[in-house]
C-alpha cells in the first residue's frame, strides 16, 4: 500500500527504508562478554521479533510491507522462565504457563537453573517446553540463518525503537551465533522522549503513552485512512503491535518537534 505522510518524510530524513521492530527476550544468566541488563549479571537475546518495513518509492510515497513475526530458539545457556505476559502464545498455553509459574519458589525473571533448588529444575524445563510447543511459537520458528537476512534489512534502514535493549539483544545474538553484526543506517529512539511522556501522560511506558496521545497522532496515509488502521496493532507485548505503537509515537514526537 502506498502512503503519503509529511511527518513520515521528516522522520525518515534522507533514508529510503524504515524498519520498525520490537523484541521479547530470552533472559540469560551470566553476562560475561555480552551487553548486560543494567544492575544485573544477566543479558538478553531475541526470543520473538515482530515488525514491518516501509520503503520509499520513486514518486515520493512510502510502501508498507506486510508485517513479520518470528520466534527463535533459546541459546544453550541458562535461560529463565517465560512469563505468559511477555509471550505471544495461545490462551491455553498462557494458562499452562501461569499454573507452572505459580509453583516457582521465586519470581519468574529470577528463575534460572543456577538459582532454583534442584527439585525445581524440571519445572523450569517444563515451562520452557510448554512455551516452545505452543502452536503460534512453532509456526513462526526460524533458525539462526534468519539473523543474516534480517541484518541485511536492518543495516540498510533507519530503525525505530524504544530503548536500546532490542539492539543490544541483537548484538548479543550475533556474538553468540558468530554472525557479523551490521549496524543500522541510523536509529530513532522514542525513549529519548520519556521525560516529555511522563509530563504529558504520567507514564513513559509504550502502551500508556500511545493511549494518551492516540487522538493527536498525525498518521494520515493520503487515502482517507490512518496508519493505525493498517499497522499490526493488537495486544501490548505482541512485538509486532509494540513496533506499530512505537512508529506512531515517533510520528507524534516529530509533529511536535520536541526531539
Amino acid at each position: 500500500m502506498k502512503i503519503q505522510n509529511k511527518y513520515l518524510d521528516i522522520l525518515a530524513g534522507v533514508h529510503k527504508s524504515i524498519l520498525c521492530f520490537d523484541c521479547e527476550f530470552w533472559r540469560i544468566y551470566k553476562n560475561s562478554g555480552y551487553s548486560g541488563i543494567p544492575g544485573t549479571d544477566e543479558f538478553f537475546m531475541p526470543r520473538e521479533v515482530g515488525g514491518f518495513l516501509l520503503t520509499k518509492n520513486t514518486d515520493g510515497t512510502w510502501e508498507y510491507h506486510k508485517h513479520f513475526f518470528v520466534t527463535l530458539s533459546p541459546p544453550k545457556l541458562d535461560v529463565s522462565f517465560i512469563s505468559s505476559q511477555f509471550a505471544t502464545v495461545s490462551a491455553k498455553t498462557a494458562e499452562k504457563l501461569d499454573i507452572i509459574q505459580a509453583t516457582l519458589v521465586m519470581p519468574w525473571a529470577a528463575a534460572y537453573k543456577q538459582s532454583l533448588p534442584e527439585e525445581q529444575h524440571e519445572i523450569l524445563k517444563e515451562g520452557i517446553n510448554v512455551y516452545l510447543n505452543d502452536p503460534n511459537i512453532k509456526k513462526h520458528h526460524k533458525t539462526r540463518a534468519w539473523y543474516k537476512s534480517f541484518l541485511e534489512l536492518y543495516s540498510q534502514s533507519l530503525i525505530i525503537v524504544k530503548g536500546k535493549s532490542d539492539i543490544e539483544a541483537l548484538q548479543n545474538a550475533c556474538k553468540y551465533n558468530e554472525i557479523v553484526y551490521k549496524a543500522p543506517k541510523d536509529v530513532y529512539d522514542i525513549a529519548d522522549w520519556n521525560l516529555h511522556s511522563r509530563a504529558k501522560c504520567g507514564t513513559a511506558k509504550l502502551e500508556g503513552t500511545y493511549n494518551c496521545i492516540i487522538n493527536e497522532i498525525p498518521d494520515e496515509t493520503g487515502k482517507k485512512k490512518h496508519l493505525r488502521e493498517i499497522l499490526p496493532l493488537g495486544e501490548a507485548h505482541d512485538p509486532s503491535s509494540d513496533a506499530a505503537m512505537t512508529l506512531l509515537v515517533a510520528l507524534y514526537i516529530v509533529s511536535t518537534s520536541r526531539m
